[in-house]
């Protein structure tokens, strides 16, 4: 499983003197972001290895419209970058929701958040597969139907 890159680069611009962090420079940010996530992906690209990623690409574009910035870069990678085009998304869940030293947004905000990654991955080309509220027995045992159903030969 590849790692949120927008978690690394909240954590790596905690260090002093660091300045791609979302409410300073927002632009930055989303540049680091965009950065790592095709940093990620193209790392990822080996032949005969199944990869899930935490998050893509299209992300990018969501921080981007959030944060006031100019979306066309992520859109771009977006469009030549590109995963599989049937992706599982979870719609933030109050119940489990829980705010860390990356996570800093507040439920409400997630909701809105949340409404833009929808928009960017459908705008971009993805089709959506929603993983129910459920247990996490369940919500794995989805995620692993939905895997080998579509990709295992």
């Amino acid at each position: 499983m590849i790692d949120e890159p927008a978690r690394e680069i909240l954590r790596e611009q905690r260090s002093p003197g660091a300045i791609g962090i979302v409410d300073g420079h927002p632009a930055t940010f989303v540049d680091l972001l965009l950065q790592r996530s095709i940093e990620k992906y193209l790392a990822a690209r080996r032949p005969e290895t199944d990869v899930i990623f935490d998050r893509g690409i299209p992300d990018c574009v969501a921080y981007a419209v959030h944060l006031g910035v100019d979306p066309e870069p992520s859109l771009l990678a977006s469009r030549e970058f590109r995963y599989e085009r049937e992706v599982l998304i979870v719609a933030p869940w109050e119940h489990i929701y829980a705010v860390d030293e990356e996570r800093t947004m507040s439920f409400e905000d997630t909701v809105g958040f949340h409404d833009a990654i929808v928009r960017a991955y459908e705008g971009t080309g993805y089709e959506l597969t929603e993983v129910p509220r459920a247990s996490i027995e369940d919500r794995a045992a989805l995620v692993r139907a939905f895997i080998r159903d579509r990709y295992s030969t």
